[in-house]
C-alpha cells in the first residue's frame, strides 16, 4: 500500500520559487508603504531668506528651566511664564495655551532665545521666546533638551 504520491522534484522547485517570489512581492509592498508612511511624517516649508553666521551668532539660545507659568487672564492663547535662566529670571508670554497647561510648564527645561527684544504681549512684559516646531495641522511642540542640563546652560 502506498501511503504517499512521489513527489515531481521540478514541480516542487517550481512551488518554492512562486512562493519566493510571493514573499518578494509582499516584502516591496511593505516597504514601499512604509516609505509612504516615513515620507508623511516629514513637512517642507517655505525657505526664508539666508543669513550669515554672523547674523546666527547674533543669537543667544540658552536653557531655562520654568518656575512658574499661568494663564494670561485676557488671552485665549497665551501663557505667561517665570524661566530661569542661569541666575535671572525672565518673564517670557508664548502662544502655547492651546497645547501645555501652566502646570504642565511648571519644572520644564525648555529652549530659549535671550536676547531678544523685549515685546509688551497682552499687557505684560514678554523678555524671551520659548522654542517650538510646529506640524502642517499647526500643533505646537516645546523644543527640550535631550539629556538634562542645567539652567543657563548655552546652546551652539
Amino acid at each position: 500500500e502506498i501511503l504517499f504520491a512521489r513527489l515531481d522534484i521540478k514541480e516542487v522547485l517550481e512551488k518554492v520559487e512562486a512562493s519566493k517570489e510571493a514573499d518578494k512581492d509582499k516584502n516591496q509592498d511593505q516597504d514601499n508603504k512604509e516609505q509612504e508612511d516615513n515620507a508623511s511624517d516629514v513637512t517642507d516649508i517655505e525657505a526664508k531668506p539666508e543669513i550669515t553666521y554672523d547674523d546666527f551668532t547674533k543669537l543667544q539660545f540658552q536653557i531655562g528651566e520654568v518656575i512658574a507659568c499661568e494663564e494670561v487672564k485676557k488671552s485665549k492663547k497665551l501663557l505667561c511664564s517665570q524661566v530661569k535662566i542661569g541666575s535671572q529670571v525672565k518673564q517670557i508670554v508664548s502662544g502655547i495655551k492651546a497645547y501645555y497647561t501652566p502646570e504642565e510648564m511648571v519644572g520644564k527645561k525648555v529652549m530659549v532665545v535671550v536676547n531678544l527684544k523685549p515685546a509688551t504681549l497682552a499687557g505684560l512684559l514678554s523678555e524671551g521666546m520659548l522654542l517650538c516646531a510646529e506640524d502642517t495641522d499647526g500643533n505646537l511642540a516645546l523644543m527640550v533638551p535631550e539629556k538634562e542640563m542645567p539652567s543657563g546652560a548655552e546652546i551652539s
